[in-house]
């Protein structure tokens, strides 16, 4: 075992023997590695484990670890993550659970143990690391700092692309189209656009174009002299001219009517417009961003919107991927949701359980971000406890898991049918059967990990690690 004290011996000329050589190793890693005897008495305690547990070393070694580790891996788990070595507890690697800090704090993490054994190969204790789910979103925090597109959260490839092309565009001109379902977050898109381009210090001004009628959207857009209509008693400035220099953005701009469509068309081809009730010709430098729900291309054919004013709006395309295909951005989703509650003064949720987060990674998402923050919101007025259950979530989301539970096939967590890919009566080998039944449930959730790992009941990593080992090929099939 390394010595607590060779851990935290800094003298620097001291000589690097292979235990303070081993020390000096757990000590530059970000993760917690903690070791820890047959008797359950804690022998070693990195730098990181003190920052996460919230105790010096010096208070931990010597400790029983259940007394200082008081973490939750779920209820068939034991309270000392290793379980009692004389009941045979096994190794686990990436188990997800929450520790409770010296402070009082709810962390989720994930951990792993092995066992240490001696020459004889009898277990002399165990060896437990621990990564706070916290430090990893404070390193992708970091990273987000570098790249400023405010409130857009993703890491997903597609995200990433829409990110490259913001950087390809954000100093043109050119009209740009946004197109996603209700609830992607189109006009954080479009705020990004203008927060980036040399437009940045001049006005970003956004029109709901289905919250008002014909008219009225008219003289929203272009403005009215005295006397254009009943009740125009003054003239009024139009969002076009607001915009001067700056940006506007037309949100839904698929439900503008035919009449319309056609002045929204000069204007975007020669910079012009009149004021309603005016004859006079007024120019206007703004740039036009655009957003739809809406098939353009179907409202095209049905007669419903104007050919050369789609072709005027698609300069730029920029497609927002909907939250049921891109699911690795739900945890930070809700990380950021629940930071964003919390400014608010909603801080009772402190962490989310993993069952629940389970719950939330499959759900599909008919409603995208806005539902996920609806669905936060009600928890973190409602909840029980500090931590976010699966009971907490809206049932919605609990039918649907339990649809889903219904509806896989018995197997342990983890474990791989012993007949998975048999075919006509032959049984394929251990390792044939366990390629076959991940491509088959790959295949089956459209190869998004994250949905193929809840339905064979093992987490992404672990998911991963086996699609290597088996040399099953995720990009070629994306």
């Amino acid at each position: 075992m390394v010595r607590d004290d060779a851990l935290h011996d800094d003298a620097p000329h001291a000589p690097l023997t292979g235990e303070r050589k081993l020390a000096a190793i757990l000590n530059s890693v970000w993760e917690a590695v903690i070791t820890v005897e047959r008797d359950h008495r804690i022998s070693s305690f990195n730098r990181a484990a003190e920052q996460l547990v919230g105790i010096p070393a010096s208070r931990a070694t010597g400790k029983d670890c259940r007394e200082i580790l008081k973490a939750s891996f779920g209820p068939a788990q034991h309270d000392c993550p290793m379980g009692d070595l004389a009941e045979g507890g096994v190794p686990r690697t990436d188990v997800e659970g929450t520790l409770v800090r010296a402070d009082g704090r709810i962390v989720p993490i994930s951990a792993s143990w092995a066992f240490l054994e001696d020459p004889s190969g009898d277990r002399i204790g165990f060896v437990l690391s621990i990564r706070s789910f916290w430090e990893i979103e404070r390193i992708a925090e970091e990273r987000r700092s570098k790249f400023p597109y405010g409130g857009i959260i993703g890491k997903t490839p597609r995200i990433r692309q829409i990110f490259e092309l913001i950087d390809t565009i954000k100093d043109t001109d050119s009209t740009v189209l946004i197109t996603g379902e209700s609830g992607t977050g189109k006009g954080l898109f479009a705020r990004a656009i203008h927060d980036l381009s040399p437009r940045r210090d001049r006005p970003f001004v956004k029109v709901t174009c289905a919250a008002l009628s014909e008219t009225l959207l008219e003289s929203e857009l272009f403005g009215h002299v005295k006397g254009a209509f009943t009740g125009a008693i003054t003239d009024k400035v139009g969002r076009f001219e607001a915009a001067e220099g700056g940006t506007i953005f037309l949100d839904e701009i698929g439900d503008i009517s035919p009449a319309l469509q056609v002045k929204l068309l000069r204007m975007i081809q020669e910079r012009e417009f009149e004021r309603v009730g005016s004859n006079r010709t007024q120019t206007v430098d703004a740039r036009l961003i655009a957003a739809t729900n809406r098939d353009l291309r179907a409202a095209m054919k049905a007669g419903q919107f104007r050919e050369d004013l789609f072709y005027r709006l698609h300069v730029i395309p920029v497609v927002i991927t909907p939250l049921r295909e891109r699911r690795e951005d739900i945890p930070l989703l809700v990380d950021h949701i629940l930071k964003r509650l919390k400014k608010r003064g909603l801080d009772r949720i402190r962490a989310v359980s993993p069952e629940a987060m389970r719950c939330l990674i499959e759900y599909p998402w008919p409603g995208n971000v806005r539902e996920l923050e609806n669905i936060l919101e009600r928890g973190a007025v409602c909840a029980r406890g500090a931590v976010l259950s699966a009971a907490d979530l809206s049932e919605e989301v609990m039918e649907h898991s339990r649809a889903r539970k219904a509806e896989a096939p018995a197997i342990p967590p983890g474990e791989i049918p012993p007949d998975a890919g048999a075919a006509d009566g032959e049984l394929r080998g251990k390792e044939g059967g366990e390629k076959e039944w991940i491509l088959r449930t790959l295949e089956a959730n459209r190869w998004v990990r994250g949905e193929a790992a809840a339905a064979l009941g093992i987490d992404r990593s672990t998911l991963w690690r086996k699609m290597k080992r088996l040399g099953i090929d995720w990009k070629r099939n994306n």
